[in-house]
C-alpha cells in the first residue's frame, strides 16, 4: 500500500511539473559551496516581449546552511547592457530554524519571486547575473540555484 502511494505521489508531481509551461528553467548545481567569487549566469532567449514575464528563483539547500536567510545580487542585461540590478534578501527558515520550503530528506526546495509581470524592452539575448552576498566568502549548504521564467 505504501509503494502504490509513493508510486501515485510520483506519478502526480511529475505530471504537475510536465505540465508547467515554462519559457525558460535552468537550474545550476553549487555542490555545497558557493563562493562570492562565483558568479551563476543564467543566459536565456526572449521571443515574445510583448508578454510580461515572471522570473522566478529555487533556491535548494541543505542542513550545512549556517544561515535563515540568503542575500543575493542580481544583474539583468540585455546583451552587454545592464538594465537591471537588485540586492534581494530571502528567507529560508523560520524564528525557529524551521527550513521553509518543501523536499525529502535533508535538501528543502524554495521558489522566490524575482520580478512579476516583467517587461522585456525587446526581442533578444539576456543573461541574469546571481552572486549570494552574505557576509561569508564561501557559504556552506547550498546544493542547487536556478531560475524559472513563465
Amino acid at each position: 500500500m505504501k509503494k502504490f502511494l509513493f508510486i501515485s505521489l510520483c506519478s502526480m508531481f511529475l505530471f504537475i511539473n510536465c505540465n508547467h509551461k515554462y519559457e525558460y528553467s535552468q537550474m545550476k548545481s553549487i555542490n555545497n559551496s558557493w563562493s562570492k567569487k562565483d558568479t551563476l549566469n543564467f543566459n536565456f532567449t526572449v521571443k515574445n516581449a510583448s508578454d510580461k514575464k515572471n522570473i522566478n528563483f529555487i533556491v535548494r539547500n541543505n542542513e550545512d546552511y549556517q544561515f535563515s536567510n540568503l542575500y543575493l545580487f542580481i544583474k539583468l542585461k540585455e546583451g552587454k547592457k545592464v538594465i537591471s540590478t537588485d540586492t534581494l534578501n530571502y528567507i529560508l527558515a523560520d524564528k525557529t530554524g524551521k527550513w521553509l520550503g518543501s523536499g525529502m530528506g535533508s535538501i528543502k526546495e524554495i521558489y522566490f519571486q524575482y520580478k512579476k509581470d516583467f517587461s522585456f524592452t525587446k526581442n533578444g539575448d539576456y543573461t541574469l547575473s546571481v552572486v549570494q552576498g552574505m557576509r561569508k566568502d564561501t557559504l556552506k549548504g547550498i546544493v542547487d540555484f536556478g531560475v524559472t521564467i513563465e
